[in-house]
């Protein structure tokens, strides 16, 4: 099966960010249920945004308590505020980083909120909330952000976890305020369980046209992954069954050890071979790309004839299915293998 995302069809996601946009709970509401949404899908190619980060990041409620209806309903539909979006962070990342959403966070935390997922730069929730309280001033929600830190302590936080510029929460904690440092030390003195990291996130494709690779996917490639009727669905399910072998065998380490195996693992790279030059040849005897387009698809193509064994590296799979894309866009009409 092709590792994309799920994407929010175009034509529904222009009603469904209109709504989102005007701060209309109820619109966007009744939007996913009449189109049976994945709450979890995303909004675009781009960013590769979940829904319920989009919800969280609109500008058109007028105040957050308006906001926390949509993101509520979201929750309970199923939406995951674990998920990263393309850039490296999630709704927790979001929430815990501004002052605005402690009420978003709460929230959050509610629905199996896994608390020591890094952002981009290695950061977990815990380390926002904490050096959060450097900046934030005093007032009438104090009680609140110390049950909401209180409650990202219980669900397992990581103190010690470190991002990429060897910082973490037990550093800040030497200049956070009275309160919170008693409040670490009773959580600490129950010697705490910490949680590792559950979920797994979504692979981002590098690809010019994910949108189209899923059409071809759907309409051309058997729902069983079996071979396809037209040369268009080959060429895309060849291309995805040479990049899952390759990581399969790049995550199982497989070495032969055996002459049995050793004389599998020859064969098998024979196949690997000759899906390479069905996709090489096919999409060079269509006589539909350029100079520059051709001694790409050769190059990338090559490296995967030549190789002793399975080339682990996406960016050789994303640049053929780019070129099959482009191969589509100049012959839509299904062609009979």
């Amino acid at each position: 099966m092709i590792a994309l995302p799920k994407l929010i069809p175009t034509t529904v996601w222009n009603s469904l960010s209109l709504a989102i946009a005007r701060g209309d709970a109820p619109r966007a509401q009744e939007i996913v249920e009449d189109h049976r949404l994945d709450v979890n899908a995303c909004v675009d190619s781009s960013a590769w945004m979940p829904v319920l980060m989009e919800a969280l990041l609109s500008y058109g409620f007028a105040t957050e308590d308006d906001r926390l209806p949509l993101l509520h309903y979201l929750l309970d539909e199923g939406a995951n505020p674990n998920i990263i979006c393309a850039r490296g962070y999630n709704c927790l990342h979001i929430a815990a980083q501004q002052e605005k959403y402690i009420h978003a966070l709460d929230l959050f935390l509610d629905y199996d909120a896994d608390v020591n997922i890094g952002d981009a730069d290695g950061s977990n929730i815990v380390y926002w909330a904490v050096q959060g309280w450097l900046l934030r001033r005093e007032g009438a929600d104090r009680a609140t952000y110390l049950r909401v830190l209180d409650k990202i302590l219980h669900l397992g936080a990581d103190l010690d976890q470190e991002n990429r510029f060897g910082m973490n929460t037990r550093k800040w904690l030497q200049l956070a305020s009275p309160d919170v440092q008693e409040l670490v030390q009773r959580w600490e003195a129950a010697k705490p369980v910490i949680h590792d990291v559950t979920t797994v996130q979504p692979v981002f494709p590098n690809l010019r046209y994910p949108e189209l690779v899923r059409h071809i996917w759907d309409q051309f490639v058997p729902a069983d992954g079996g071979p396809a009727d037209t040369v268009q669905g080959e060429l895309l399910r060849t291309v995805e069954n040479l990049r899952d072998e390759a990581r399969r065998i790049a995550n199982s380490h497989q070495h032969a050890t055996t002459t049995l195996q050793a004389v599998a693992g020859a064969t098998h790279r024979r196949v690997q071979k000759r899906q390479a030059i069905f996709v090489r040849d096919t999409l060079l005897r269509s006589g539909v790309f350029d100079k520059t387009e051709s001694h790409r698809i050769r190059t990338e193509t090559q490296r995967l004839i030549k190789h002793s064994r399975d080339y682990p590296s996406d960016e050789v799979y994303d640049d053929l299915v780019d070129m099959i894309c482009v191969f589509y866009t100049r012959n839509p009409t299904p062609i009979p293998l």
